[in-house]
């Protein structure tokens, strides 16, 4: 008996070592995800909500269909958007199914900024008969601008249909139709920029730019006179004569010194040629004259 009881009692100190780790794996797994909601919490505060507006044809006026969330995204600075679902029943139901007899269009209108419902709306419209046959799911594009602005809402089906089909709900409540949107956002592409610096009047229509090079041509010409007209480009002596013009009088000189000396020797030669002869000729006489005394 006493075997036994030492038994059970190594039996269960053991069961309590191999359970323990167990316990402290489960306390950890629950304590995770209890640190991890304040930070989905703070992504739904952040988050911001406008109505998504609906009309059921073109007679009707424009009613809350359900909203809208926007929130900037905090890595590349885009904007997401969702939107939650909607539902057309009673009175709204009823004007739908009577639309498909006779063929409409579904319009939604958002605000073209969502910080500001004043703002300037944009619409976007499907045919009743494709939003049927495609059993309300629909695709929208939001095109937004540089700071966030929309610029456009494309609105497509899955399904366009020849013929509208029958007002048969596809869904499993009978008295109600539930909307299944799928939302995407696109920015409009960038377009070539020109290499250089391209010159004002090349991004104005034909005759602005024409009218701009006329007063600028205008100006240039009254602003020869006085100030305030553009200087026109100058010329390389223009710019450089104040070092061209001293290498050109300084070869011009030296060229004339030069030569003067040169002009100067020549006639020196010259000159002491003819006082020569008349030395020679001197001597002559002087030679004439004695033979005259020795004939005498």
């Amino acid at each position: 008996a006493p075997s036994s009881v030492s038994m059970r009692l190594w039996s269960a100190a053991l069961v309590a070592l191999l359970a323990s780790p167990a316990l402290a794996f489960d306390f950890d797994d629950e304590v995770a995800p209890a640190q991890a909601k304040p930070a989905a919490q703070a992504k739904e505060i952040s988050s911001k909500s406008i109505p998504l507006l609906h009309r059921i044809g073109d007679d009707s006026s424009f009613v809350e269909r359900s909203q809208l969330w926007y929130r900037e995204a905090a890595t590349d600075g885009g904007v997401r958007v969702r939107i939650a679902q909607g539902k057309l029943a009673g009175g709204e139901m009823a004007a739908f199914e009577k639309l498909l007899t006779t063929g409409g269009y579904y319009t939604l209108r958002l605000p073209s900024n969502f910080s500001d419902p004043e703002s300037p709306p944009v619409f976007a419209s499907v045919s009743v008969c494709a939003l049927m046959a495609s059993r309300f799911e629909e695709h929208l594009q939001f095109t937004l601008s540089a700071v966030g602005t929309l610029t456009a809402l494309t609105y497509t089906t899955p399904k366009v249909p020849a013929e509208c089909p029958s007002p048969t709900p596809p869904t499993i409540a009978v008295n109600e139709f539930v909307f299944n949107p799928a939302v995407t956002i696109a920015y409009p592409p960038e377009g070539p920029r020109p290499i250089g610096k391209v010159h004002e009047a090349a991004f104005l229509p034909a005759q602005a730019a024409k009218a701009m090079q006329e007063a600028a041509k205008r100006s240039g010409a009254g602003g020869k006179g006085g100030e305030g007209g553009e200087e026109e480009p100058k010329s390389f002596f223009a710019k450089y004569w104040m070092y061209i013009l001293p290498v050109m009088l300084a070869l011009v000189m030296g060229g004339g010194d030069k030569g003067e000396g040169e002009g100067e020797g020549k006639e020196g030669g010259g000159g002491g040629a003819p006082a020569a002869k008349p030395a020679a000729g001197g001597g002559g006489g002087g030679g004439g004259g004695g033979k005259s005394k020795s004939k005498k």
